[in-house]
């Protein structure tokens, strides 16, 4: 999840959209900006009122990137925290989730594997090539839609990979609609109407099926697991919406209350879909968007319901993401999928 922000300097956030952002990625806080030919990087694993007055004394009416993070990957610490340096000249921030993992080193993000394996030994030895577009190009479609990169040099020049997946807002640009309330800051909000829509979102599949294999995984899972949700909720009771509040936004969001869905027949359609490939799993987010959610509900918490749901709705490659992670990383057991 998190977000990524592009900030230029004739931009300046209130305080409630700062905490928003905080709200819903609160594992971290990194920003970065150019200043007499050199990068300065501030992080924090601090409060909300912290933030804030970082952003006021530094950032405010600054050109700089900005990353709120929601953990996936890798320990919640100061090392973890973005932006992340790639060469003395070239710092970087990520949002989304990459297929690679983390599996060299647990304790660390997969940005940080991205970078340690791959970008790194190509920029050291040549730095410009971060301007190069065949290379921004290539990046991009390794890394797939779903993910976003900034980057910022010592020069003061800010970069960004799949740019065309993001939205402006309030002269900046955010790398999604999802990992904050877009709808309660006067932002319209991307959707998909299904399969059928698929040539509407401009780029969306450009670059999409380098990140899974088409032959499919055989899940391995290490350990068996209970069937309760990773995080250690129970897992949600289909409901219904119970309040106006809850209503208005469902009409918002077009959605429908969750249907009485089968969890064990939810997982296996997914992980079939899975099994054959990441387009078929897309295929599948796309045309069953109410049970994508209700799947990544289970093991991902519901006190994120809204964000899951706009989520599904208008980032689903990143909900596909989500998904082959529980079945990458073995979290669902083979008790899970059994009929």
């Amino acid at each position: 999840m998190c977000i990524l922000i592009q900030h230029p300097a004739n931009t300046n956030f209130d305080v409630a959209l700062l905490n928003d952002f905080y709200s819903h990625n609160s594992d971290g806080f990194g920003a970065m900006y150019a200043e007499d030919g050199k990068i300065v990087v501030v992080k924090t694993l601090g409060t909300p009122a912290q933030i804030n007055q970082i952003y006021a004394d530094e950032l405010a009416h600054r050109e700089c990137i900005i990353h709120y993070r929601m953990k996936t990957h890798g320990d919640i610490d100061l090392d973890n925290c973005h932006p992340y340096k790639v060469t003395d000249n070239v710092w970087m921030a990520h949002n989304g989730i990459l297929s690679f993992g983390n599996p060299i080193d647990k304790r660390k993000s997969d940005t940080w594997h991205f970078i340690e394996f791959i970008l790194r030994p190509a920029l050291e030895g040549n730095p410009r090539l971060i301007y190069d577009l065949d290379f921004q190009e290539y990046i991009a479609d390794m890394i797939g839609g779903s993910n976003k990169f900034g980057f910022m040099t010592s020069d003061g020049d800010s970069i960004i990979l799949n740019r065309e997946a993001g939205v402006q807002h309030m002269g900046a640009w955010l790398s999604n609609t999802y990992a904050w309330s877009a709808h309660k800051h006067g932002h319209g909000v991307r959707r998909y109407a299904g399969a059928a829509a698929w040539g509407d979102y401009d780029g969306y599949d450009t670059g999409y099926t380098s990140n899974y294999s088409k032959t499919g995984i055989t899940l391995t899972p290490t350990t068996k697991q209970s069937s309760t949700s990773l995080f250690g909720w129970d897992k949600p009771e289909p409901v219904g919406w119970t309040t106006a509040e809850e209503a208005e936004d469902a009409e918002l969001y077009n959605v429908r209350p969750k249907k009485n869905l089968n969890y064990k027949k939810v997982l296996r359609a997914a992980y079939n879909c899975y099994r054959r490939g990441g387009v078929q799993l897309l295929d599948w987010v796309i045309t069953a968007p109410e049970k994508a959610e209700f799947l990544l509900l289970e093991w991902y918490g519901e006190q994120y319901e809204m964000e899951m749901s706009e989520m599904v709705n208008s980032d689903p490659d990143e909900a596909v993401s989500l998904i082959a992670a529980l079945f990458e990383d073995s979290s669902v057991s083979e008790s899970d999928l059994a009929a």
